[in-house]
Order: C-alpha cells, then structure tokens, then sequence
C-alpha cells in the first residue's frame, strides 16, 4: 500500500487575523497534481483540557453557555493556553482555578490531540489533576458564565453516551484521562467474537 504524501503549499494569503484566531487561504498541489484552491487553515492558539478529580471519586465540570452549539453542555474545565504559560500542566492549573476555583494536589500531562487536522493548527494537551479540591472563587473572562458541578465518575459512561458532553474532543481527552487514571480501560475486541 502506497502512503499519501504531504501536499505542496504554492501560495499563501491572510484572510483574518485578531487575538482569538488567524485565518488563512492555501493554494495547495497534491502529489497527484490537483490543485486545491483556496484550502482554508484555521491557526488557533493551542488548549488545555483538564480531567480534574476529587479524592471522593467525584469529576469536576462546567455547564457553559457554547454560542456555535446554540446551547449550554457539560465541558472539561480548560481554554486557551497564555504565551505566560509554562506549558499544559501551567495552563491546566491556570484554568481549572480560573473557571472552577479549584486546584489539585497533583497534575500530570497525559497526551496532546488535534482537534480537526484537517483545518487546525494547534494541539489540545489533555492534563489529569488529581485530589481536586475548592481552593477559592472562579476569576471569569468577559462573556464565561460557567456553573460548576461534581459528578460521581460511575455515571460518566452513561452521560457521554448521552451526548450531555456535546463537544467531541472533550469527550476524547475525558476517555483518555480517565483510563490514565486508571478508572476507564480501552480494550480490544476479541475478533473471533467470544
């Protein structure tokens, strides 16, 4: 099987550009020779998802007006990752006590996604913090209207599986920071079937 190579940019044009998000038109050539003209790149600034848990087994999470949805959903706390920031463990604390008020006694870095390689540039970095407890008041961006919630992780299957998270990626780094807390474990299937 031959492996698709990467595509050749011979042009590039800025759309948009302010602090949230740069947009930009490629002129890309495959190496079959098509042109696609324009391809639209969206260049975000990179994020942070936070799995943060309580010592009583307990998810924080955020209930969050989302303005493309049309509606509010239950999230990860997490955001933008600041140019201040150290990196995801720095952004993930940062957050979490932003839009939460609380902290945890342990963070960790668990992997780094795309959120849609197909148009974005940057990464979302999946951040476990363990023992999470209140330590003080949300500090809310202009705009941020969060309600913050603990729930039991034994009903956390059963609520992504109802779409209550709504956004894909939470739901990833959700799944991945729970099976690296060792309370979710992704198994093969048995292809024979038994």
């Amino acid at each position: 099987m031959r492996r698709p190579g990467a595509w050749r940019v011979a042009a590039s044009r800025l759309i948009h550009a302010d602090r949230w998000i740069r947009l930009r038109a490629d002129q890309c050539i495959t190496p079959e020779g098509a042109v696609l003209d324009p391809y639209y790149v969206l260049e975000y600034a990179d994020w942070v998802h936070v799995v943060a848990v309580t010592n009583d087994d307990r998810l924080v999470v955020n209930h969050q007006y989302r303005h493309g949805a049309g509606c509010v959903h239950l999230e990860l706390p997490g955001g933008v990752m600041d140019a201040a920031d150290a990196g995801p463990i720095e952004a993930g604390l940062r957050e979490l006590r932003e839009e939460t008020g609380f902290a945890a006694r342990g963070f960790r870095h668990i992997t780094s996604l795309s959120p849609n390689s197909a148009t974005h540039t940057n990464r979302i970095h999946i951040v476990l913090a363990e023992g999470a407890y209140a330590d003080g008041v949300q500090s809310l961006d202009a705009g941020e209207e969060i309600a913050v919630e603990l729930l039991p992780l034994a009903e956390i299957p059963a609520l992504i599986a109802s779409g209550a998270f709504l956004q894909a990626a939470h739901v990833a780094s959700l799944m991945l920071g729970l099976q690296a807390l060792g309370r979710m474990r992704f198994v093969p299937q048995d292809p024979s079937g038994a």
